[in-house]
C-alpha cells in the first residue's frame, strides 16, 4: 500500500514548525497507524534523521496517551478508537494523510506530534467524590435503572481520558472532559 503522509513537524514549543511529507510504500493494511508511524522512525533513523515524536503506552485503546489529529479529526476517522487502534485498512491505497498534534489551549506542544497532557492528567487522577445515600447494598441494587438511561451511561462510561473531546472542541477547555462522567453518574 501506498501513503503520502503530511506530518506536522516542530523541534519544540518556542520553535518555528511546518509540515513534511513522507511517501509510504511498505505499508500493509493490517498494521496499526502507530506500527505504521514506527516504520516511518525506522526509515528516518537510517537515513540519519530525527523521528517523528509522538506519545503512546498501552497500544491497546486503554490509556489515551496515543492521541493526535489526523486527517483534522481527533484519533482519525474511525468513531470511538483511539489511534493505536486505528488500522491502515481504514485507507485506500495511494490515500494521503495529515497528521497534526493536539490543537488545544491546554495540551502544550512539546515536539512533532507530542503535547504536554501533564494539567489534563491531574485533573483526571484528581478523579471525584461523590456521596450518595443508598441505604444498604442491597438496596442499592434494587433501584430500577431503565434501559436507555443505563445503555446511555455505558456509552459515557466508555471515556478513556484521551483528551480527544478536549482537542476536537472549538471551545478546547482542559474541565470539558468532565462532560462524560457526569453525564454517566447523572443517568444513574
Amino acid at each position: 500500500m501506498h501513503l503520502t503522509l503530511r506530518v506536522w513537524r516542530q523541534a519544540g514549543p518556542d520553535a518555528p514548525g511546518g509540515f513534511h511529507t513522507y511517501e509510504m510504500d511498505d505499508v500493509t493494511e493490517d498494521m496499526s497507524f502507530l506500527e505504521m508511524l514506527d516504520v516511518l522512525n525506522e526509515r528516518l533513523i537510517g537515513e540519519g534523521r530525527e523521528p517523528v515524536a509522538f506519545d503512546h503506552d498501552c497500544r491497546e485503546g486503554i490509556c489515551g496517551s496515543c492521541g493526535f489529529m489526523i486527517d483534522g479529526q481527533a484519533h482519525g476517522p474511525q468513531k470511538g478508537t483511539a489511534t493505536c487502534q486505528l488500522h491502515m485498512r481504514s485507507y485506500r491505497d495511494g490515500a494521503t494523510i495529515t497528521l497534526e498534534p493536539f490543537r488545544a489551549g491546554g495540551f502544550p506542544l512539546v515536539k512533532d506530534l507530542a503535547v504536554n497532557r501533564s494539567a489534563f492528567d491531574r485533573i483526571i487522577e484528581a478523579g471525584g467524590y461523590i456521596s450518595v445515600t443508598t441505604g444498604s447494598a442491597p438496596d442499592a441494587n434494587l433501584i430500577p435503572v431503565p434501559k436507555d438511561d443505563a445503555d446511555l451511561a455505558m456509552d459515557a462510561a466508555a471515556c478513556i481520558g484521551c483528551g480527544a473531546c478536549v482537542a476536537a472542541c472549538p471551545n478546547g477547555a482542559g474541565q470539558l472532559f468532565t462532560s462524560a462522567k457526569l453525564a454517566q453518574l447523572n443517568l444513574l
